[in-house]
């Protein structure tokens, strides 16, 4: 992984850290998930499926059922979602790329995801040239 890469994956990760700050009170996303499924939230149980989506290289399906499970009206779906485009932050280029998304996408994800809870001003946070 080059320089540049990396640097877009900081400030990726940079991003959702200002929006989690500023909508959860929070200064990082660290999704933990309880080991038997069974206890898990409505949130926890979609990011199960979100992720395993993502893992298998289907990030844009994952993305899609994402926005049409979304929940507006509670803020566990803001951070879960949160954490599912910081988990597709990790992959490679090379991965992205094979599944046919990119970090671009992740940006547009976010901004995107953080709409729909009333939150904006962050769209020039990552300088989309780069990408």
């Amino acid at each position: 992984m080059g320089y540049q890469d990396d640097y877009v994956m900081r400030t990726i990760t940079d991003l959702v850290r200002a929006i989690a700050r500023l909508a959860l009170g929070k200064d990082d996303i660290s999704y933990e998930l309880p080991a038997d499924a069974a206890g898990d939230s409505n949130p926890q149980a979609l990011y199960r499926r979100l992720a395993a989506m993502a893992e298998a290289g289907d990030i844009n399906g994952a993305e899609n059922t994402l926005y049409e499970e979304l929940d507006t009206e509670d803020r566990g779906y803001l951070e879960m979602g949160l954490a599912f485009y910081m988990l597709v932050n990790q992959f490679s280029d090379e991965y992205l790329f094979g599944a046919n998304y990119s970090r671009e996408e992740i940006v547009e994800g976010i901004n995107g995801l953080s709409a729909q809870f009333g939150i904006s001003g962050f769209e020039n946070f990552v300088d989309t040239t780069i990408l």
